[in-house]
């Protein structure tokens, strides 16, 4: 598994997880956690991808 295959690995979980809070009510403090940890994996896709 290469670099850009992982990483694509680590948003989908990222996501997942983020949606299960949010659909358990708990999207406050997670949900900023996630999404703010969500972007740095896609910026790290969009450096990988060129």
């Amino acid at each position: 598994m290469n670099e850009a295959e992982r990483t694509i690995g680590d948003l989908l979980k990222e996501h997942n997880e983020l949606t299960l809070d949010i659909m358990r009510g708990n999207h406050t403090p997670i949900a900023k956690m996630l999404l703010a940890e969500n972007e740095k994996l896609r910026a790290r896709l969009a450096k990988l991808r060129g």
